[in-house]
């Protein structure tokens, strides 16, 4: 059903980019459409490509792809969009470019999908921009090994790069960018959760911006970043993204551990309750910055490439407060590795725990 749903989303936003006057059965087609008339809808289309509007290719497209009516055929509804290509109507690039992408009714050519997703965003079909950055991100710019998961091998390489040799990076997030801005509900969700994973300027408030133009979500992990953002603002400044944040945290409660109570064995340490942390601060401002560029503008900093910088982050334990102090480096991938020292230890005015240094 969602499947269908998005189909005839699309179907509307290429009605209303679509140059041409209106045809025979192409009206009827949409209104049989939206009525949930597949019969009607498959004759008016039919009329309407018989007619010679390209459009009607289109809509019989969908109606095979999705299976409105008929049997769901992927490779009558290429030869469809193949058509409607060939007319310039905008959504059929990016429904094409999917079929290529999935080798679904077509042999799989991710080359060739790649190519009719880069003429559908020049069309400015936010879906097509959608499918530039979800084929550049499974192909080139992809993290995983043959197997399916992380290869460490690939992602250091990729992240060693100058930003010099970064375009097609460059190509894909602006590519994100653009189908977000202007409101694809799955580019939305897919650049919140960028946003929340990458470390940039002001991309914690990007994504709760994105996360509330999805009203009742349910995507975990996007209400997992929006929880984290929130807590993080109550603490005070931080460089760090919601993913980074929450990952640091392991290895900075222990040094947090460590300096307030001065237990270094792991039995002990798990007798105390976890420390607590009350504040952070940035202590050393970002140096050295350099941004992967956009040319969408408001997003030229939203992907720190490289840069330093340092966080205090105070945490209370046994009676005391620690300040622990966080070195962060920017990774190369929108992430940053971090290394802590402890220092300011002092007792929790009204606290009988002695700290054990």
């Amino acid at each position: 059903m969602l499947r269908k749903k998005r189909g005839l989303i699309v179907v509307l936003c290429c009605l209303l980019s679509y140059p041409f006057m209106a045809k025979a059965g192409f009206n009827e087609a949409m209104s049989a459409l939206q009525s949930k008339n597949f019969p009607t809808a498959l004759s008016e289309a039919r009329q309407a490509a018989d007619s010679g509007d390209a459009r009607g290719y289109y809509l019989l497209g969908v109606i095979y792809q999705n299976g409105l009516g008929v049997a769901a055929n992927a490779s009558e509804a290429a030869a469809w969009y193949e058509k409607a290509t060939q007319g310039r109507v905008v959504g059929a690039f990016a429904k094409l470019a999917q079929l290529y992408l999935r080798g679904d009714g077509v042999e799989k050519n991710a080359d060739k999908a790649l190519d009719l997703a880069r003429k559908s965003d020049q069309m400015g079909d936010p879906e097509g921009s959608l499918f530039v950055y979800v084929i550049l991100n499974g192909g080139p710019l992809s993290q995983l090994g043959a197997n399916g998961k992380p290869d460490q091998v690939k992602y250091q390489k990729l992240a060693a790069r100058p930003v010099a040799e970064r375009n097609l990076d460059v190509e894909a997030k602006d590519a994100l960018y653009r189908s977000a801005a202007k409101g694809y509900p799955l580019a939305q969700l897919m650049l919140a959760l960028n946003f929340g994973g990458v470390v940039g300027d002001g991309n914690s408030e990007r994504m709760l911006a994105l996360a509330s133009k999805i009203p009742n979500h349910t995507y975990q992990a996007l209400k997992n970043y929006e929880q984290i953002t929130r807590h993080m603002q109550t603490l005070g400044k931080t460089h760090t993204s919601p993913q980074l944040f929450f990952d640091a945290q392991a290895s900075q409660m222990l040094a947090g551990m460590v300096k307030a109570c001065g237990i270094r064995d792991p039995k002990e340490m798990a007798k105390q309750p976890a420390p607590q942390l009350t504040a952070i601060a940035i202590s050393k401002p970002l140096s050295n910055a350099v941004y992967l560029p956009s040319k969408v503008p408001s997003n030229e900093h939203a992907f720190l490439v490289s840069g330093e910088w340092e966080e205090s982050w105070t945490y209370t334990a046994c009676g005391n407060t620690a300040v622990v102090l966080v070195t962060f480096s920017a990774d190369g991938m929108g992430g940053a590795r971090h290394m802590s020292t402890q220092q300011g230890l002092k007792k929790e005015p009204g606290s009988e725990a002695p700290g054990k240094l």
